[in-house]
């Protein structure tokens, strides 16, 4: 295992067949705006690479910690437990006091071997739901009643869309605006900036989409699109008022989707679904009205240098950021 630069990563993950959005050029950049110090970047080997990761170094109560969004491999399809079971077992020899990764790949038992046998666990604690939905763009889309209800309802205000291929500062600044006002309606904290999305969308593999109403921008959408596998990932989405009293976030998907099939795409990832009590189940309830194919990934793995940071960690995730255990 080598630690390379972040050219030569992209460089060398550009042949892979899969690299998930987080590891992307433009993911890197939405997140290296305030320091790009803070990555560092990894390849089994340069002369016939397989498995390689951007980490990101986070620094906390003088501990040392490497977050690991995925890996890619240069063939998605055949996992060697024993080269990732190398691959991280030598990141693991890198000086980090933890280590955490959140893999989104498909869930693979050589993948579990190969995290195990490295010195990697399951955390005390899943914050995160390792379960998505992905809609085959080869067959008819079917939508549930519901769906149908608001898409039929969304035609009739004369919705349309844009599809935006050269990003502007002005479409970052709409995207904003649009992520604001749902922080607000949903008591969010997400606060992204016009320069985080401008860095973001520069990178070709990046898709932002506007739904506009009587010529004003009400919904947005970004995907991630694999021109190799002909993959598409949801992003992210923003909506304001107006978008709830036109049904254009049903719109916005609908003929996005759409518009992907027309393009050739194959599949479309619909991100996360997290089934929760009914008081905070609208966004699974909206993801599940469209008919797909559910797909378990391999989910949070973690290691850690001393035995108790695995409880302290739990407390610091559940007690002291909050998060929402699943």
């Amino acid at each position: 295992m080598r630690q390379i630069d972040k050219n030569t990563f992209f460089d060398i993950t550009e042949n892979f067949s899969y690299v998930p959005y987080t590891q992307s050029r433009g993911w890197w950049a939405f997140h290296s705006i305030k320091d790009e110090n803070r990555f560092m970047f990894f390849v089994d080997s340069t002369e016939k690479p397989q498995i390689a990761c951007m980490g990101h170094i986070k620094k906390f109560l003088s501990l040392k910690m490497l977050q690991i969004d995925g890996e890619c491999f240069f063939d998605g399809k055949n996992i060697d437990s024993k080269k990732i079971r190398e691959f991280y077992k030598e990141i693991t020899q890198k000086g980090f006091d933890m280590i955490e990764i959140q893999s989104n790949t498909k869930w693979n038992f050589n993948y579990e071997i190969a995290l195990r046998q490295a010195g990697f666990l399951h955390p005390i604690g899943q914050f995160s739901m390792p379960v998505t939905k992905i809609i085959d763009l080869t067959q008819e889309i079917i939508y549930d009643e519901n769906w149908r209800r608001f898409i039929r309802k969304s035609l009739k205000n004369n919705l349309t869309m844009e599809v935006i291929d050269t990003i502007t500062k002005k479409d970052c600044m709409d995207f904003i605006q649009l992520q604001n006002a749902l922080n607000e309606r949903k008591k969010l904290s997400i606060n992204y900036s016009t320069v985080q999305i401008f860095a973001l969308c520069s990178d070709r593999k990046y898709q932002l989409f506007f739904a506009t109403y009587n010529g004003q921008r009400v919904a947005a959408l970004i995907v991630h699109k694999n021109e190799k596998t002909k993959h598409v990932h949801l992003n992210n989405v923003a909506s304001n008022d107006i978008a709830r009293q036109t049904s254009a976030s049903y719109f916005i998907y609908f003929t996005m989707l759409q518009y992907l099939q027309k393009n050739g795409y194959l599949s479309f990832d619909l991100e996360k679904l997290i089934p929760a009590v009914d008081g905070v189940n609208n966004v699974f309830k909206f993801k599940n009205g469209i008919v797909g194919e559910y797909q378990r990934l391999n989910g949070e793995f973690s290691w850690y240098k001393r035995s108790y940071y695995r409880h302290l960690m739990y407390f610091v995730k559940k007690y002291l950021m909050k998060k929402r255990e699943f």
